[in-house]
């Protein structure tokens, strides 16, 4: 199926057109949001919509202008898919789910150096915490409580009813805390929303899954390769680790590239904060040559080499929109039950016939091999989806000690902060009584593992 939307590069401005700040078309009007109609392949039209503009978007992986692609990604791909799923401008439809009520679960997802309060009168054990507007909210304020820096990864207990002998709610989460007599409950979805979402969401999922898992280093699956003369564009990408330190990258990147130390100290921050950098862009060959010199000479102050990987420029910009797809949607399963619910049972679906892994189960395997950011974002969605909704907290406990002796085994060879990896997740699941009363009695997980 043809695209049957004008994107913002070709958009004309007509009326409902949103701007820019500078006066030119930012993203197309609403009516020209018809590219999900009902009468295409919804599947087929979205990834040769990501064919066509993520590689053009994510050209300039070495200088990045990051406030120019968000504003690209927003006008040709998030702006009409969201059109296409809630049915009116997106910004008015988010405003009146925000207003309608919250879930009395927090679910704050805590990142590195945050500070966690903890309550040791209240709290049933040490793992359970709460985020600061949670705490300074709450009964526990009043209470003896012991502060902590988060290492990042865990998220807040408050709503937790598990979690705590007394007061498991703070003001802001408890039933009417909006102000109104009526009780803060989430709002529904129409069907309609629900039935587009039903459509959306796994094409969405999908990509984000294949992108992640994906190998091939020059190539990109069939159905995101446009008909046209392949261009000879490749990165050079610097992957993180916990062997080497930063002074042995930041000489092996100044010894194999001949940079400045201030662009090998750049490049070394940015490695250890999202786990991956392309440090040089060019042709295939020149890019190669540079993988192989950082190799050596990393060897030359450290017994492993660093891992280091040839990507093309194509390749590189749809695993980098994959993971800014996933961030699109762990902001909507903030908005909605619904949302959440969708999205764990298409991440739960098993092919009928097949012994392959659920989406979700695919990603847990392939933890190990992600890098920091990717991981970050993973994890992220299964706190804003899959712990948020009990159901499927189980569920998703079910599939994690289906593979847990797997994804161990992963840890044990993954040379990441244990903080890092998704066998960190246990404890959301193993310290909850109700969840560990399931997976042994109706689960048999213990028998299982022996």
């Amino acid at each position: 199926a043809s695209l049957p939307l004008k994107m913002a590069d070709e958009a004309d401005g007509g009326p409902g057109a949103a701007r820019a700040a500078g006066g030119g078309v930012l993203v197309p009007p609403l009516e020209r949001a018809t590219w999900c109609d009902e009468r295409f392949n919804f599947q087929a039209t979205f990834l040769q919509c990501l064919a066509k503009h993520v590689p053009n978007i994510y050209s300039a992986e070495m200088d990045p202008l990051l406030e120019k692609q968000e504003e690209m990604v927003q006008a040709a791909i998030l702006y009409p898919l969201e059109c296409y799923l809630f049915g009116e401008d997106p910004d008015m439809f988010l405003e009146k789910l925000q207003q309608s009520g919250t879930s009395q679960l927090c679910g704050k997802v805590f990142k590195g150096g945050e500070t966690t309060y903890s309550c040791r009168d209240c709290a049933v054990d040490p793992t359970c915490v709460l985020c600061m507007d949670c705490f300074q909210n709450s009964i526990h304020k009043n209470h003896r409580y012991k502060m902590h820096s988060s290492t990042g990864g865990g998220f807040c207990d408050c709503g937790d009813t598990e979690a705590w002998k007394a007061g498991p709610l703070c003001t802001k989460h408890e039933p009417g805390a909006s102000g109104s007599a009526k009780e803060n409950s989430e709002c529904q979805l129409n069907e309609e929303i629900m039935e587009h979402s039903r459509r959306v969401f796994p094409s969405v999922i999908k990509y984000i899954v294949d992108m992640l898992i994906w190998e091939e280093e020059k190539e990109l699956p069939p159905e995101l390769t446009l008909s046209r003369e392949k261009v000879d564009s490749y990165y050079c990408v610097l992957f993180n680790d916990e062997h080497h330190s930063y002074d042995h990258v930041i000489y092996s990147l100044q010894r194999a590239l001949g940079c400045e130390l201030g662009e090998a100290q750049l490049h070394t921050t940015a490695i250890d904060k999202e786990g991956r950098r392309a440090v040089k862009a060019g042709h295939f060959a020149s890019c190669q040559e540079a993988k192989e010199e950082i190799k050596r000479h990393s060897e030359n102050v450290s017994q492993r080499p660093l891992h280091v990987e040839v990507l093309h420029a194509d390749v590189m910009a749809h695993q980098k929109f994959a993971l800014r797809l996933g961030s699109w949607l762990n902001k909507l399963m903030s908005y909605s039950s619904d949302f959440r619910q969708i999205f764990c049972q298409i991440c739960l679906r098993e092919e009928a016939g097949s012994e392959k892994p659920c989406f979700i189960s695919k990603l847990m395997l392939w933890d190990a091999k992600l890098h920091k950011g990717a991981r970050k974002v993973l994890h992220e969605l299964i706190f804003s989806s899959f712990f948020m909704e009990m159901q499927y907290k189980k569920l998703f406990a079910v599939e994690f000690v289906k593979y847990y002796k797997a994804l161990q085994k992963e840890y044990i060879n993954d040379d990441h902060d244990r903080v890092l990896s998704v066998t960190a997740l246990s404890v959301q699941m193993f310290t909850v009584p109700t969840l560990a009363r399931h997976l042994i009695e109706e689960q048999n997980v213990i028998a299982r593992s022996e």
